[in-house]
């Protein structure tokens, strides 16, 4: 008797579940209706990212399919460590991209558009997995930006990958992306990194001190560090970089942990490097890689409190929780 009352309180709360779930959807659908659609291809197939790192609210997701395009890493970056970004091109009538349609909010799209400004915006037909057709925009690469294609890093087809996983599109899409070429150092950028000088031969920078390099005073120059390396920065690199270590900040971004919510400014505690699984240590390397590229960039000194944290084996650093 007890089992049988079991199964119908079960089946009842099953029901509401279900009910609720249908309202849900049917309220997302309904609300989409006054959104913005676009068409993720890259990074922005992954929808919680989307709406962590880049706040876009979204109402509903749907993988779809743009026709008469082709996916090209052809958007250039950083040649150490992010050589291209994911664009698309116009392609044959049989070419197609499978991403993932969106639809978000007006003014959560607005700040996307803001994300996104290294890109032209376009109107397309995208044909959703479940038959919709659906009319939005779509990034593109700009005109002038547009190089031959290079590989991309290892990390960034991870988090094109990982979308595609998560949306659920067809398998020989993603064993396509899985098949790509990555980005290796070269064997000029190798032979840079063995003639980097000790860390401690270095002079000592306080963290104090290389805040002061920022660019706001002409007096000053610009100045970054990446795993404790303080360089004489001449290249363009994001402001986030200037009068800071970059080392935490790379690390989140390795991870996909939202990097402006939880910047700790260049300051301490430091992840230790020989705690670091090997994969994020290489991509944190990579960005040091970055600076050395440029032969009018100098290494002037160290960051003291991160080489005393080396040092001591010891640190109170925790990583952020990584986004699933």
């Amino acid at each position: 008797m007890n089992c049988t009352r079991k199964i119908k309180q079960h089946t009842a709360l099953l029901w509401k579940f279900n009910q609720f779930t249908c309202m849900l959807r049917t309220h997302n659908r309904n609300m989409a209706k006054e959104g913005i659609w676009s068409f993720g291809f890259g990074s922005n197939m992954d929808v919680i990212a989307l709406e962590n790192k880049k706040h876009v609210k979204v109402l509903d997701h749907v993988c779809a399919i743009l026709k008469g395009y082709r996916l090209s890493f052809n958007v250039r970056a950083f040649e150490c460590v992010e050589p291209a970004y994911a664009g698309i091109e116009r392609g044959s009538e049989t070419d197609e991209v499978h991403g993932v349609a969106f639809c978000g909010t007006k003014e959560s799209m607005e700040e996307l558009d803001r994300t996104e400004a290294g890109y032209d915006k376009k109107e397309e037909t995208f044909h959703g997995y479940d038959g919709r057709v659906i009319k939005g925009f779509v990034y593109l690469t700009k005109p002038g930006s547009v190089k031959p294609e290079v590989p991309p890093s290892s990390r960034y087809v991870g988090v094109l990958l990982k979308g595609a996983r998560q949306a659920g599109l067809k398998q020989e899409y993603i064993d396509a992306l899985t098949a790509r070429p990555t980005y290796t150092p070269t064997a000029e950028t190798l032979a840079k990194r063995a003639a980097l000088p000790p860390l401690d031969s270095l002079p000592a920078v306080t963290v104090a001190e290389l805040a002061k390099h920022d660019g706001s005073d002409p007096d000053l120059p610009i100045q970054a560090a990446a795993l404790g390396y303080v360089f004489e920065v001449k290249m363009k690199v994001f402001k986030s970089h200037y009068a800071r270590d970059i080392t935490t900040r790379m690390l989140n971004q390795f991870h996909g942990i939202p990097m402006d919510d939880n910047d700790d400014k260049g300051h301490p505690p430091y992840p230790i490097e020989s705690d670091l699984p090997k994969e994020a240590l290489e991509y944190i390397t990579r960005w040091r890689d970055q600076y050395l590229s440029r032969a009018d960039n100098k290494v002037i000194g160290h960051v003291k409190e991160y080489l005393e944290q080396q040092k001591s084996g010891k640190s109170e650093f925790k990583l952020p929780a990584i986004p699933t």
